[in-house]
């Protein structure tokens, strides 16, 4: 994919003005968000709590176990309920079927690759097309993934594949731009996860994620 460099942070706080200066009346508009996991989610989060009415999609697959899948959600509930109490909001959670066997051919052949490579794009193009389908059967306004909150994973991509699948499903659902690590996003969240002891793993997902730790440059999430 021919990816040419676009600062997303700001395109993503032009739409953010734009949402706010579109919905003054009070009620917000709709939006369906991937997250990957609790930590994850911490700043992206509070971000986007006063722009949206919030629905989490959990749609991990790539996930290599279930019994960390389950850890890694209710790592996510608990955040969302001490959110939820914290700022009289309603933000609810789906939870995709977890069917790692299904989706652990799409990557297998890419296993020996770095992160950020070929696996990485093929697995979060297909959990946020996954993410698009639910919405667009379900009336979501708008869509986002707060996987652009990792320094281990390519923000530019993840936007150029929003706007991409908006295309292919004809706009129906907006995609919400972001990339949440800048401004110190992702170290934000990491003070928030320890504050309120929300469950911080130290690989992407899949198995073949697990050999990317002893990478001197992969940072835990």
């Amino acid at each position: 994919m021919d990816q040419k460099r676009t600062d997303y942070f700001k395109v993503g706080a032009k739409q953010y003005k734009e949402i706010r200066n579109e919905y003054k009346d009070g009620k917000l508009p709709s939006l369906l968000l991937h997250v990957c996991c609790g930590a994850c989610s911490c700043f992206p989060l509070v971000y986007l709590i006063d722009l949206f009415d919030i629905t989490i999609y959990f749609s991990n697959s790539n996930i290599n176990t279930l019994e960390e899948f389950n850890k890694r959600l209710d790592a996510l509930k608990h955040y969302v309920l001490m959110l939820n109490n914290k700022f009289n909001t309603n933000i609810k959670i789906i939870v995709d079927e977890y069917k790692h066997k299904e989706f652990l051919p799409l990557i297998s052949p890419y296993k020996n690759e770095k992160e950020m490579g070929k696996r990485c794009e093929i697995c979060i193009k297909e959990r946020m097309n996954s993410l698009f389908l639910y919405a667009l059967n379900n009336n979501y306004k708008y869509v986002s993934t707060t996987m652009t909150v990792s320094r281990n994973k390519n923000s530019n991509y993840i936007n150029i594949v929003g706007d991409e699948l908006s295309n292919i499903y004809n706009n129906k659902v907006i995609f919400f731009h972001t990339d949440f690590k800048k401004n110190n996003g992702q170290d934000i969240g990491v003070e928030i996860s320890k504050k309120y002891n929300v469950y911080r793993q130290d690989y992407c997902g899949c198995e073949y994620s697990l050999f990317n730790k002893s990478d001197k440059n992969y940072i835990k999430s």
